[in-house]
């Protein structure tokens, strides 16, 4: 039966008695729901696997509780936890058959032969590789997308409480990659066991999880579906981390009015996307930021009201949009930008000199970030 994985205050911090402590992971508490696939995603040392090696038992946190269900689990060595874990390696033993590899940890819990052929044969029909426990081999002699389907069903054979997976797909190449993040949501939905799936990839965790938590210097910024998040972000941090957003540099001119810096353009923000809270005591002409997602922007080689002036540096077809780089004038961005449309502007060429638009109550209203 699924079980609720719940962190309540947990912090840990490395060499914390040593002269350079590192605070990994800073008063983490939220819970994610019985049967939830999960995703945890940040950049590089934002906690996210430590958060995970935590839950396994593999590291010791600091402070704080970590329960399975109503269980705390947080003083329980990791073989007591009852937990699959897929690594990025796969960590498949190679002097083993297939069929060994996934029978390991039956083995050591020292199941009948009877119930372990049972369970094998069925967790690797569950993978899609019956025809391959036929034949047997090596985990060598498969190929990528098969080993990590391996070492997936070696992780559920035993029935685990939950289960985590590093970076499952960091060492398949790009089309495999798409492949398997389908196969294992589908294998996730069919067992409806509690799974959290970090990944530093937004795309993957967008297209796998049932909801997301963003990760940034040990401090959980946002949980949602990925929806929620690309579409409501809290902060400039988060906006950029799903999906694309351009940021312009701006001032602010009014409750919900933003003017771009060097530039008289005004954009009107919907309330519901100002992402300022009132304790920030801002004042007109304080710094901020105008973030737009590329198809709340729009190109035009005619000049609008409220429009700001650059190049199109790039066009490319992508199926169903045409995305346009621009090199804006007067450095109202950080880099060009990217505005989405629909079909391509048969008056428009590289190196034209055009018109962005800010499509009417879409931009969100940010304050600034150093590490946005």
């Amino acid at each position: 039966m699924s079980r609720n994985l719940t962190y309540l205050n947990v912090n840990k911090i490395f060499g914390e008695h040593g002269k350079n402590p590192v605070h990994a992971l800073k008063d983490v508490s939220f819970t994610i729901n019985p049967g939830e696939l999960f995703c945890m995603l940040g950049p590089s040392g934002c906690g996210k696997t430590t958060l995970l090696r935590s839950t396994a038992g593999l590291e010791t946190i600091s402070s704080g509780q970590i329960l399975y269900g109503d269980s705390d689990m947080t003083s329980i060595p990791p073989f007591r936890r009852n937990i699959g874990m897929v690594f990025q390696s796969f960590a498949l033993y190679p002097h083993m058959n297939i069929f060994e590899n996934v029978a390991y940890g039956l083995r050591v819990r020292k199941m009948p032969d009877a119930e372990v052929r049972k369970r094998v044969t069925e967790v690797m029909e569950l993978v899609g590789l019956t025809e391959e426990l036929k034949r047997n081999p090596s985990p060598t002699g498969l190929s990528g997308g098969q080993q990590q389907r391996v070492a997936i069903a070696r992780a559920l054979v035993y029935q685990p409480d939950l289960l985590l997976l590093d970076e499952p797909l960091a060492n398949l190449d790009a089309k495999l990659r798409r492949y398997m993040r389908a196969e294992i949501r589908r294998i996730q939905k069919a067992t409806n066991i509690t799974t959290i799936f970090v990944t530093h990839d937004q795309e993957e965790a967008m297209a796998i999880g049932d909801r997301l938590a963003v990760l940034r210097k040990g401090v959980v910024e946002q949980i949602g579906s990925s929806n929620e998040l690309y579409t409501g972000p809290d902060n400039a941090f988060v906006a950029n981390f799903i999906g694309k957003m351009n940021f312009f540099n701006a001032r602010l001119s009014g409750a919900n009015q933003a003017t771009v810096d060097t530039t008289n353009v005004a954009v009107e923000i919907n309330p519901q996307k100002n992402r300022i809270p009132a304790s920030a005591g801002l004042q007109a002409e304080s710094k901020v930021l105008i973030g737009a997602r590329p198809e709340q922007l729009e190109v035009s080689s005619h000049k609008q009201p409220d429009s700001l002036e650059g190049v199109v540096q790039i066009i490319q077809h992508l199926g169903q949009v045409v995305r346009y780089e621009v090199l804006l004038d007067d450095k109202v961005c950080d880099a060009s930008i990217e505005v989405d449309m629909p079909t391509m502007l048969e008056d428009v060429r590289e190196h034209d000199r055009i018109h962005v638009i800010f499509k009417k109550g879409l931009p969100f209203l940010f304050l600034p970030e150093v590490d946005n």
